[in-house]
């Protein structure tokens, strides 16, 4: 039996694994698409890891850190290993294992986030770069490749920032035991979440933002596509999107929490919002067979934060499109009620039971929620809604007796 990993509180298990690599979408298609292309990226391991540490080498922090004599050759010996197992198709408990453990090392030794996911961004660009060179005219399996590589790339950042914050927290609970108080002890842990959750929002922001301008540049051939690459393109362009939301979720259930969400109010109309957001998730909907539509009169105004309450509405759609089933619909309804203004996303698909209501705007009540056999992701979205509810002086309802059908609404007060 395979010993178990932890760090920290953390434990790693194969349900684990499971998750973590259906959250990012790769599949056993991704894992055989890098397969195919593993010997032909095998073959250019040596140019790969020659530009990366001549990258590290022009940076004078990177630059400190590798002066130890002899100390780069054998740090290329383990990026040749990494970059084999990279883009190898295989990517159970012990890949996961050793990212983790590398992300470990690399928190011990003081590098910190910023440049070290600054190094994966220059190494995924060059991959790229090999990619694009290798299959030429061959968009199709370009696309695809580019995606499926991504996705394992967004997996390693993933896993390592989760070792940092891992053993960050674990340094800090052991530099913390010796306090008296234990309000001491929160606010140095939440002022260091802070910080560290900002640093990694930012450093995750650049290469995803690389990535989506490489697919941007792709999506200018789209009229010259079959439609299978155009569906690639798609795909790959919405899971950009998808990853850029998680990420800006959780720098703002963090400011939430940390009473650090900055709020400014003026006139919305609840319509204009309804329409907007069907307008951004109408070719989402129709691509996986669910029906989009907006309920509201002509005018729906009340006085708001208008950019969290279009991110609330964004995040609620997008869950309702993501945790129903095809052929089910959803409706963006906007209406005066008695109690004010009212913003609500509404489903028809198998509901919630009542008693996991609570759960629902934790940050991690998900595992919970999957025990019930809910199909959840991180959470974070729905913790994003309730905070941002919370900060604008609004309620956050939800309905649903187990059977059939959730309503989720936005109550603002006039």
């Amino acid at each position: 039996m395979r010993p178990v990993f932890r760090i920290g509180n953390f434990i790693l298990t194969q349900a684990e694994v499971d998750k973590r690599k259906a959250y990012l979408g790769i599949t056993a298609a991704d894992e055989q698409r890098l397969r195919e292309a593993h010997p032909v990226l095998k073959t250019h391991a040596g140019e790969v890891i020659e530009r990366f540490y001549d990258f590290l080498l022009s940076h004078d922090h990177t630059k400190r850190m590798l002066s130890a004599p002899g100390l780069i050759e054998r740090l290329k010996g383990y990026q040749q290993t990494y970059f084999e197992e990279l883009t190898a198709g295989d990517y159970g408990i012990a890949y996961f294992e050793n990212r983790l453990r590398v992300g470990q090392t690399h928190e011990r030794v003081g590098l910190s986030p910023e440049w070290y996911l600054g190094a994966y961004n220059q190494y995924l660009q060059i991959v790229l770069e090999i990619l694009g060179r290798e299959f030429g005219k061959r968009t199709k399996e370009l696309i695809l490749s580019i995606t499926s590589l991504a996705k394992v790339i967004h997996l390693d950042m993933s896993l390592s920032l989760d070792a940092y914050i891992f053993s960050a927290q674990e340094s800090l609970e052991r530099k913390n035991v010796a306090l008296e108080e234990s309000y001491t002890r929160e606010k140095k842990l939440r002022e260091a979440k802070q910080q560290l959750t900002d640093m990694i929002v930012h450093d995750l922001q650049n290469p995803m933002a690389g990535l989506q301008a490489f697919l941007q540049v792709l999506s200018t051939r789209r009229e010259r596509l079959e439609a299978g690459e155009r569906e690639a393109l798609d795909e790959a362009l919405q899971r950009c999107s998808d990853l850029s939301q998680m990420v800006m979720n959780v720098l703002q259930v963090s400011r939430a929490e940390a009473g650090r969400l900055e709020i400014y109010t003026e006139d919305v109309d609840l319509t204009v919002i309804a329409r907007s957001t069907l307008a951004m998730f109408e070719g989402v909907a129709k691509r996986d067979g669910r029906t989009l539509r907006v309920e509201a009169p002509a005018t729906v105004p009340t006085r708001t934060d208008q950019a969290l309450l279009r991110r609330m509405a964004a995040n609620l759609v997008r869950n309702a499109l993501r945790h129903t089933p095809a052929g089910t619909s959803v409706v963006i309804r906007a209406e005066s009620g008695a109690g004010g203004a009212i913003l609500s996303v509404i489903d028809d698909g198998p509901g919630i039971p009542p008693e996991l209501h609570p759960l629902l705007f934790q940050p991690f009540g998900a595992p919970t929620l999957r025990e019930h056999g809910l199909r959840v992701d991180s959470g974070l979205g729905l913790a994003f809604c309730k905070s941002a509810a919370d900060a604008v002086g609004a309620t956050l309802i939800v309905e649903s007796d187990g059977k059939r059908g959730t309503r989720f609404s936005i109550v603002l007060k006039t």
